[in-house]
């Protein structure tokens, strides 16, 4: 008797196991309920919510009657039991997101605002977080003038109680990939002991959980090096590379920003050639096709926006605190590491490996020490001085 009820009881939950969608409308929203989910990652683009659920779609007929969603596509990957939800919503529209239990539900009520009063809003939040960093970054260049990293300290707050930020850092190459040669220096190397230095510093301050695609030599696929950013839920992702050019009279360090419609320049192009070489076409989400096109090529506006701003700290802090390399400029590129979906994600050039005088400084310990203070430095500034203040109080969007 115990036996079969046990049979019973595994055959209810084979047969129950899965989550269905229903939706509803109010005067002032529309709901989505997702029944059997208790949390979902969620990141949004554009119009669009791209929703991860660690849970098998159980097909159910729901109806969508509404004016505020154009679209709800479902894709479901037998092997890793999980489902992608893409949801088209018309333009102008707000929305909030919550768990309920007893039973499990994960809820998404769109609001209904009116576009024109949205726009006005949104233009109103990026005028006011433009003249926010626009003053932050100048204060900084004033600060930094005629300063030297000679009494540099690491920030550690005494009462800091807020979450900690997450941060990973990408070391480019690795393992059999070493990356640029030359000068009697493989690019891995550097880029490993720049990353090692950063994260030590990151870790003594406390305000900071810092992840690593790679803590030694090995390789790993750049498509899992952005998986790491986004497993981890980063609030920053960063790529340290090592610049290298045939013309041996290039020199300096770079920053480069995601640029969905390819390379800014001549050079940003020969970067970006040469660290995309190892990603696949279709970056693999989905069993589906269709979803996998849609995340690898999706418009990743909050990505580029604040990937930016990150890399203007960098500028300012390189040209002011770096006398022994030029900061060349910011540069922007398609690169497949930086597709890290609402997480600001640079890649850092430090110098050129091909370049003589370049290749002396990759080669100092304190050079690089330096280098790692510079982007620690950077960090800091960017979240406990420009995020902090745009953001105090609100919710990020």
């Amino acid at each position: 008797m115990v036996r079969f009820l046990l049979m019973l009881l595994i055959f209810i939950i084979s047969f129950s196991f899965g989550f269905e969608i229903r939706t509803g409308e109010y005067e002032d929203k529309v709901r989505i309920v997702l029944d059997g989910v208790k949390n979902a990652d969620i990141v949004t683009v554009s119009n669009n919510l791209i929703l991860k659920v660690s849970e098998k779609y159980k097909n159910s007929n729901f109806k969508l009657n509404n004016s505020s969603i154009k679209e709800i596509e479902i894709y479901t990957n037998e092997e890793k039991n999980s489902s992608l939800i893409y949801i088209t919503l018309q333009e102008g529209l707000s929305y909030k997101y919550f768990s309920l239990s007893n039973p499990d539900r994960f809820v998404i009520d769109i609001m209904k605002v009116s576009t024109v009063k949205n726009q006005i809003q949104k233009t109103k939040k990026k005028d006011y977080q433009a003249d926010v960093l626009d003053t932050i970054l100048k204060n900084l260049e004033n600060q930094t003038k005629n300063t030297s990293l000679s009494s540099f300290e690491i920030e550690v707050p005494k009462n800091f109680s807020g979450k900690k930020k997450v941060i990973v850092i990408d070391p480019g190459h690795g393992g059999h990939d070493p990356g640029a040669m030359a000068n009697g220096l493989k690019e891995k190397d550097i880029n490993l002991k720049v990353a090692l230095k950063l994260k030590n510093y990151l870790e003594k301050d406390g305000r900071f959980k810092v992840y690593l695609t790679r803590d030694d030599d090995y390789f790993v696929p750049l498509y899992d090096r952005t998986l790491i950013a986004l497993e981890k839920k980063a609030d920053l992702f960063i790529s340290i590379h090592t610049n290298a050019s045939e013309n041996p009279n290039l020199s300096g360090t770079y920053v480069y920003t995601l640029n969905l419609k390819g390379a800014t320049s001549k050079l940003a192009k020969m970067v970006e050639e040469r660290e995309n070489k190892t990603v696949l076409n279709v970056v693999k989400i989905s069993t589906n096709p269709n979803v996998n096109k849609i995340v690898a090529d999706m418009a990743i506006s909050h990505t580029m926006t604040e990937g930016l701003n990150f890399a203007k700290f960098i500028e300012v802090n390189a040209k002011n605190l770096l006398p022994d390399t030029e900061f060349k400029r910011i540069e922007s590129a398609n690169f497949a590491v930086l597709k890290t979906p609402s997480i600001p994600a640079v890649l850092v050039e430090t110098a050129f490996i091909t370049n003589e005088k370049d290749a002396k400084l990759l080669a100092n310990d304190k050079f690089l020490d330096n280098l790692a203070k510079v982007l620690y430095k950077s960090i800091v500034d960017y979240f406990f001085k420009y995020k902090n203040l745009v953001f105090k109080g609100k919710a990020e969007s």
